[in-house]
């Protein structure tokens, strides 16, 4: 169970990204992935056992409400819980904070009123970023577009 500390501390987690992230526990894409379907879910949810009403805001805070409930309760270790709910926030953030550029490049749109949509060579070059590399924050978004413009051309050859 999280208690509001371990939830304070793991917004304050997703708004470090220039902190080296201790690799504990694999992430693999494909759980990545199963993460960002059961959103669509998750978005929903009016109230959570550990942090109460939420109603159908769907600012920041709810946001990451949701997504510690959704972890916490998918993952039997609460260290696991945490840490992959972070990587899973940072990533959303990042996409967020780049969003203009990936725009630009053909690889995000604007769908359904305030969701993303995020094509697939760049969701999982960024998973890759933030899951495998020591110092995510050391990554250019440049870098990230050029990693995802070769998962695409060996996607589509």
């Amino acid at each position: 169970m999280f208690s509001r500390m371990a939830y304070r501390a793991l917004l304050s987690e997703t708004r470090r990204v220039n902190t080296t992230q201790i690799r504990r526990f694999a992430y693999p894409y494909e759980e990545f992935a199963d993460h960002v379907k059961a959103m669509r879910t998750v978005r929903e949810w009016e109230y959570t056992s550990r942090f109460g009403h939420l109603g159908k805001a769907q600012t920041s805070r709810a946001h990451c409400s949701r997504v510690v409930e959704f972890f916490s309760d998918s993952y039997p270790d609460p260290k696991e819980a945490v840490y992959k709910a972070d990587i899973f926030l940072l990533i959303y953030d990042y996409i967020g904070r780049h969003a203009t550029l990936f725009a630009r490049k053909g690889l995000l749109e604007q769908s359904d009123g305030d969701f993303l949509s995020v094509d697939a060579a760049l969701l999982r070059a960024i998973h890759y970023v933030f899951s495998a590399i020591p110092q995510p924050n050391l990554v250019a978004p440049k870098q990230t577009l050029t990693l995802a413009k070769a998962l695409q051309q060996i996607a589509d050859p």
